[in-house]
């Protein structure tokens, strides 16, 4: 029940802003890190590159232990075993 509940979780948060998160990453790494007037997509530096991979999965690993969070919340406060 616990995993289910996390899937759905996970799934309702991915599908109502996954989209724009991933969008305003892109677009706002480049601005925080200084390379806001870069002509082409191999004048980036490497740390943006870098922070453009490792960002979404360190988000989304967040988003997965808050879903379990819930759930496990939920599951508790429901008595569901």
């Amino acid at each position: 029940m616990r995993g289910c509940l996390t899937f759905i979780i996970t799934a309702l948060i991915l599908f109502g802003c996954g989209g724009t998160a991933l969008v305003m990453i892109i677009v706002f790494v480049p601005l925080l890190l200084g390379d806001e007037n870069v002509s082409d997509i191999s004048g980036f530096h490497w740390y943006t590159w870098v922070a453009w991979i490792l960002l979404p999965l360190i988000l989304l690993k967040l988003l997965v232990k808050i879903s379990r969070f819930t759930a496990n919340y939920i599951c508790d406060a429901l008595g569901v075993e």
